[in-house]
């Protein structure tokens, strides 16, 4: 069965495999949103994953700006 969770969802609801494959995604410089379509979550779902693991960087800004 494929677990899914949705806006309404929330990192508590997700399996601690999918927790362990979002942030070995997210740390391999694959993006927030190409990391929730690969694990079917909500991107909101994947950041508050990424911040209970104290791996989520954030936006980066713009040497140039």
């Amino acid at each position: 069965m494929l677990e899914s969770v949705h806006a309404t969802g929330s990192a508590n609801d997700v399996s601690e495999d999918k927790k362990r494959i979002v942030k070995n995604l997210y740390l391999s410089n694959i993006a927030e949103e190409f990391v929730a379509m690969q694990v079917d979550l909500e991107i909101p779902v994947v950041i508050s994953i990424l911040k209970e693991l104290d791996v989520y960087r954030g936006q980066i800004a713009d040497a140039d700006d």
